[in-house]
C-alpha cells in the first residue's frame, strides 16, 4: 500500500513539474453553487424540477437572480430561509407538496426536503426559491 502511495505522489509531482497543473479551457470550473430543486404536489403525475446556479445566477429556474439572493442571505441553508410572506392567509386544506433541493452551495453539499400542507403554505414560506 505504501508503495502505491509513493508512486501516486511521484506522478502528482511529475505533473506539477511539467506544468500540467493548468486546466484546459474546456475544464474551466462551473458555478460555485448548483442546486436541483423539485416540487411535487399531491395528485401530480410528475414533480416540477428546475436547476438553479448562482455565481453567476442561471439555470432553468424562472427567476434565478432573486432565488440566489434569498439563498445568499442564509448561506444556502434552506432551513434558515425566513418566511417570505409572513402575512399570507392560506386555507387549512391538506393537499401536501413535497419539495427537495440537492446539489452544492458555495462548495458545500445541499440536501433539503420538506412537506408543506399545501402550495400556499409552501409559497409563503419559501417564496421565489420554489416558485416554478
Amino acid at each position: 500500500m505504501a508503495a502505491l502511495q509513493f508512486i501516486g505522489r511521484l506522478l502528482v509531482a511529475g505533473v506539477l513539474l511539467s506544468g500540467g497543473s493548468q486546466l484546459p479551457a474546456s475544464a474551466a470550473p462551473g458555478p460555485a453553487s448548483r442546486i436541483i430543486l423539485s416540487s411535487h404536489e399531491e395528485g401530480q403525475s410528475k414533480p416540477s424540477v428546475v436547476t438553479l446556479t448562482c455565481d453567476p445566477a442561471g439555470g432553468s429556474h424562472p427567476n434565478p437572480a432573486d432565488a440566489c439572493a434569498v439563498l445568499a442571505e442564509v448561506s444556502g441553508e434552506f432551513n434558515d430561509i425566513p418566511k417570505q410572506s409572513p402575512d399570507a392567509i392560506c386555507p387549512m386544506i391538506w393537499h401536501p407538496v413535497d419539495v427537495t433541493a440537492t446539489g452544492r452551495w458555495a462548495g458545500k453539499p445541499v440536501n433539503y426536503s420538506h412537506t408543506f400542507g399545501n402550495d400556499c403554505i409552501k409559497q409563503s414560506e419559501l417564496g421565489v426559491v420554489f416558485d416554478f
